[in-house]
């Protein structure tokens, strides 16, 4: 089944003070871990009375995934997790697919995800994508995929020239899921790319394990090389990509 969504403004009029709600009952406990402090899993429940009045700018999407906003009149760019990158204009415009975008691995969580301005847009009208990009198959026949991210010139608003990936996932995996895939920037030359691991009870320890790039913070220079104050440069084992990654303790992972 297709599954269609809009893209959506909402517009909020001002909020009531919250109030906790007296007729709220909470449930059991979900875990037997003690709380850190009384609010930890029982936080008071506050009713506001705020009124949302919503204005669907586009519908007809497939799966959006991101949405970036363009600078000036320009519009905005969303992704389309089937593979597509869109341009939206400001008075609800859908465009065709933009041209120059990778082939995507489109099954369960894995598509097409972020898409971010690079810091430098202005000039260089550079973009960013993170994708999960079809990495082959196993021995024993499994689709494999990867989280990547990329970049390119947009031109024209319809088209991606010189698509690049600068940096992508290592080991790939067969499962489909948890791919992760925010994009950030700091100022300092940086990109950030976040990443999941993959789901399963297998592939979950992978996320404390500095030799693998899943459930990890990456932090690479907008070209895709590794910069030198890395926290875990020239550490055997380790990859030099990453930027922070889980710590797994007595008591489940934080």
């Amino acid at each position: 089944m297709t599954n269609y969504a809009a893209l959506a403004a909402l517009l909020i009029a001002p909020a009531a003070h919250g109030q906790t709600d007296p007729a709220f009952e909470w449930g059991e406990r979900a875990t037997s871990y003690p709380p850190a402090f009384d609010a930890q899993f029982r936080a008071p429940v506050m009713v506001t009375r705020t009124d949302l009045a919503v204005d669907t700018i586009v519908d007809g999407l497939v799966h959006p995934w991101a949405i970036e906003n363009l600078p000036g009149d320009e519009g905005y760019l969303l992704t389309e997790r089937t593979g597509t990158l869109r341009h939206v204009t400001s008075d609800g415009t859908l465009s065709a697919p933009i041209d120059g975008l990778p082939e995507v691995r489109d099954e369960r969580q894995g598509g097409m995800l972020d898409v971010e301005m690079g810091p430098n847009f202005a000039e260089n009208r550079m973009i960013y994508i993170s994708y999960a990009k079809p990495m082959g198959t196993n021995a024993d026949g499994m689709a494999l995929s990867a989280t990547a991210a990329g970049r390119g010139r947009l031109e024209d608003l319809s088209t991606v020239e010189g698509f690049e990936d600068t940096w992508v996932q290592d080991p790939s995996a067969p499962e489909p899921l948890h791919y992760g895939s925010r994009i950030a920037f700091d100022g300092d030359g940086h990109v950030f790319i976040t990443t999941g691991e993959h789901f399963t009870f297998e592939n979950r320890p992978r996320a404390q394990q500095l030799g693998a790039t899943w459930g990890k913070t990456i932090r690479v220079n907008l070209d895709g090389s590794i910069p030198d104050d890395n926290p875990f440069v020239g550490i055997p084992e380790a990859d030099d990509s990453i930027w922070s990654y889980a710590i797994a303790t007595s008591k489940g992972r934080r």
